[in-house]
């Protein structure tokens, strides 16, 4: 908590420069000091040709081993990264008893949002491919909601599986949300919605080009598998965040919404309280009965050819 304290003010009175970048980033690597969440082992790989955490329950694990979790942090694209996201991976891994891929995705200034989802992508990939999962999960707070979207987007585009299901936590959805008037910041946790404008146009940096829908409203609904979205009440995200809930179940799509009173942006990922703590339980059960639905429906056509 201590660590959003600090980047509350900095982002509400520095100007967003490659200097408070910088700044940043330096916040980030001594995040990735810190000892692992309890229960949980931690180890450096490269996925998808990046950095990347897997968090593992420490000691043995459970019998699924054809199926992980692509989690995606946030941080406005800018910020943040594995190391500051360890208590949401760790409650993942714990939770499920999977492995949890948490990514360090390029951000600003090295490069926009295009090479974020093209790393997101990557990751994908090679968890579907090379690391043979046959069912991936993906979840992702703020900006890591997007690209969380985004990869389900993609996916679809690419003829690969779809995810299993994704979780979308107080997720951007409009990487255009600083330009409204409509809307405010003011029950948010760190970034006030002028930096947010200030940042957009920072958005569209190389070097990889943004393909697909830059507002995941304009995304088609069929390409979406069950989707669990946490928002705050009254924080700057939750209208999108409702808006592609009634869409998705408008479409026919398994879809759940979970909008909480009296919290601020990403709270199941910033706070450790009851809520917090009750989101992150609806979330992994979100998640577990997708993948069981999903092994399920893998299960059920091979017992009808042996019965054939």
């Amino acid at each position: 908590m201590g660590a959003w304290l600090f980047l509350k003010p900095l982002l509400t009175f520095a100007p967003i420069n490659r200097f408070t970048l910088g700044v940043l980033k330096r916040f980030e690597r001594s995040a990735e000091r810190q000892r692992p969440p309890r229960g949980v082992a931690i180890e450096r790989i490269v996925l998808g040709g990046r950095p990347t955490e897997l968090v593992m329950v420490a000691g043995p694990t459970g019998s699924d081993t054809d199926t992980a979790v692509l989690y995606l942090h946030g941080g406005a694209f800018m910020s943040c990264g594995p190391g500051t996201h360890r208590s949401i991976t760790a409650s993942l891994a714990k939770g499920l008893a999977l492995p949890v891929f948490a990514v360090d995705y390029r951000q600003l200034p090295e490069a926009g949002v295009g090479a974020s989802v093209d790393d997101s992508m990557r990751a994908y990939r090679e968890l579907l491919g090379e690391r043979g999962f046959s069912h991936v999960v993906v979840a992702g707070d703020s900006a890591g909601g997007f690209l969380t979207a985004k990869v389900a987007e993609r996916a679809a585009a690419e003829n690969l599986p779809a995810p299993v299901a994704l979780g979308l936590l107080s997720p951007l959805l409009d990487l255009d949300l600083g330009a409204r008037p409509d809307r405010t910041s003011r029950h948010d946790a760190y970034l006030p919605i002028r930096q947010l404008d200030v940042l957009g146009p920072m958005f569209d940096w190389g070097p990889v080009p943004l393909a697909g829908a830059r507002t995941i409203a304009d995304v088609d609904p069929a390409v979406f598998p069950p989707t669990i979205v946490i928002t705050a009440q009254q924080e700057m995200v939750e209208p999108d965040g409702i808006e592609l809930a009634q869409a998705l179940d408008a479409a026919g799509r398994r879809v759940v919404l979970h909008s909480y009173p009296g919290q601020v942006h990403a709270f199941t990922v910033v706070l450790r309280h009851r809520e917090g703590k009750e989101s992150v339980r609806l979330l992994v059960d979100f998640l577990a009965d997708a993948i069981r639905d999903a092994h399920r429906e893998v299960s059920e056509p091979e017992h009808r050819d042996e019965a054939g």
